[in-house]
């Protein structure tokens, strides 16, 4: 049957359905969504530059029939820290204001080989380094649930667009929960592959055509329901071109929620009470429903100091693409907030020596055999995706990290430092771990929250099956007030 809500209500996979049918076709499903982003795009400033005329031309040889595959027809946009030929990608940086990309990221690659048509690049924050989006070249990017609030980031534009209905499907990546925490504040599905599935290679940063991938970054999907993001993995995960594997991820661990073992755990890292409450509502539904749910009280990889090795790695390997100016604002920081602070941690770490850094990356390896051990008991954990959910915006100090360590966030009843914020994530992305986003099926106050699925190394096809048998029982998206 056709449907009968318009295309921009559509997830992926519906859209995919009625370009398949031919109920629509590409160019006019495209200038619906080109309409809808004239219309409501300045409201959010998502979108931070469109090429409607070159994606007519893919639109227009999709309903030739000359381009063909999984996404044939679906207008996309894309973060804009991907390479994307034709487009600009400055991951907020204002030196590359004016850069121009001659070619794609590899993850870019397969999207277009399986036919989507790309229209438009999302906002992110200055070098892709925060958990709002706002940079001194476009500007700051709006939280359609409540423009008054961050969407998160560094994938905040890709999760705004889709909050909003510009899009179906984006392409985000993370390090610090960038795809995790905007899907998260948006209300919007968000998948964090298994470390090395998915190429990182066309991405900035690091500079235009490094070919180095980071240890801790990886790319994945966002979207507006888990059949999405399945269907986008099936696409983005395998070797970048010129490698020589195969990509073969285990099947799901099981096929009905009942069949699941699930742990809940939001001990040890600060979190709003009434997030907490609605997560612990969560697992009580998820009983009822006949999954077997153990709320822990203790950490489930209890290795002492995981959390400073976390951020110790992580600005590590930010400082690795650092030098100059850059360097000295974190040795002033590293001098202002004490050693055993979040920002203590961070501004150190960045000048972490070669020694320091595989020192820390044998650590990293036996963190994440210890979380291996314990993916033989559970094969799902449920945890927080942050501290809070969308906060108001925290803009008027400056760009990147550096201010970033002088702010607070509101917990409950405490202010605590803005860099905890990296601490939910970090759990997944130091131990390389799949993690699956999808929104609680009840709002946290006004605003939408999401709940982390993390599953055991190379499980995305665990947590995503978890996720949409969630979404068979607790419903899918809707649109924001205003946006409908």
């Amino acid at each position: 049957m056709p449907k009968t809500t318009p295309p921009h209500w559509w997830t992926a996979t519906e859209t995919m359905a009625e370009l398949r049918s031919r109920r629509i076709g590409a160019v006019e499903l495209l200038a619906h969504m080109a309409g809808r982003f004239e219309a409501l795009g300045p409201k959010v400033n998502a979108v931070v530059e469109a090429q409607l005329e070159l994606a007519q031309v893919t639109a227009k040889a999709v309903d030739n029939g000359a381009i063909t595959g999984p996404f044939a027809g679906l207008p996309m946009t894309i973060k804009d820290t991907f390479e994307v030929d034709g487009f600009g990608c400055t991951a907020g940086i204002p030196e590359l204001k004016d850069y121009r990309s001659a070619r794609d990221a590899d993850a870019v690659a397969r999207l277009r080989a399986a036919g989507a048509v790309m229209w438009g690049k999302t906002n992110v924050p200055l070098a892709a380094a925060d958990h709002q989006s706002y940079n001194p070249i476009y500007g700051v990017t709006n939280n359609p649930w409540d423009l008054g609030r961050t969407p998160g980031g560094s994938s905040g534009g890709s999760a705004a667009s889709l909050a909003a209905g510009f899009t179906g499907l984006e392409l985000g990546s993370d390090i610090g929960g960038s795809i995790r925490v905007p899907s998260h504040f948006c209300g919007v599905w968000g998948h964090k592959p298994s470390y090395g599935v998915v190429s990182q290679r066309g991405q900035i940063p690091p500079n235009p055509g490094a070919l180095v991938q980071s240890p801790l970054s990886v790319c994945g999907p966002l979207a507006r329901s888990s059949a999405d993001l399945l269907a986008a993995m099936d696409v983005l995960a395998g070797a970048a071109p010129g490698e020589a594997w195969t990509l073969n991820l285990p099947q799901a661990r099981a096929t009905s929620l009942r069949d699941f073992r699930v742990a809940i755990w939001c001990g040890s890292f600060p979190v709003d009470p009434d997030y907490h409450q609605a997560i612990s509502a969560f697992g009580r539904a998820l009983a009822q429903e006949g999954v077997n749910v153990v709320e822990l009280v203790e950490a489930p990889n209890p290795l002492p100091g995981d959390e400073d090795l976390y951020i110790s790695l992580l600005f590590a390997v930010i400082g690795g693409e650092l030098g100059g100016a850059d360097l000295s604002d974190y040795d002033t920081a590293a001098a202002t907030y004490p050693a055993d602070s979040v920002a203590g941690r961070a501004a150190r770490g960045v000048r972490s020596s070669t020694s320091e850094y595989f020192a820390l990356r044998e650590r990293q390896a036996h963190h994440i055999a210890k979380w291996n051990s314990w993916f033989e008991s559970f094969d799902i954990l449920i945890c927080p995706v942050a501290m809070t959910t969308a906060f108001p915006h925290q803009n008027q100090d400056g760009d990147g990290p550096i201010p970033s360590m002088a702010r607070v966030l509101r917990v409950g009843d405490r202010d605590v430092p803005y860099l905890e914020n990296l601490l939910w994530p970090g759990l997944a992305t130091l131990a390389h771990l799949p993690v699956t986003v999808r929104p609680l099926p009840f709002k946290v106050g006004s605003m939408p929250a999401g709940v982390q699925f993390i599953g055991p190394s190379y499980g995305d096809r665990t947590t995503l099956a978890f996720s949409a048998l969630c979404d068979e029982i607790f419903g899918g998206y809707t649109l924001p007030p205003g946006f409908e």
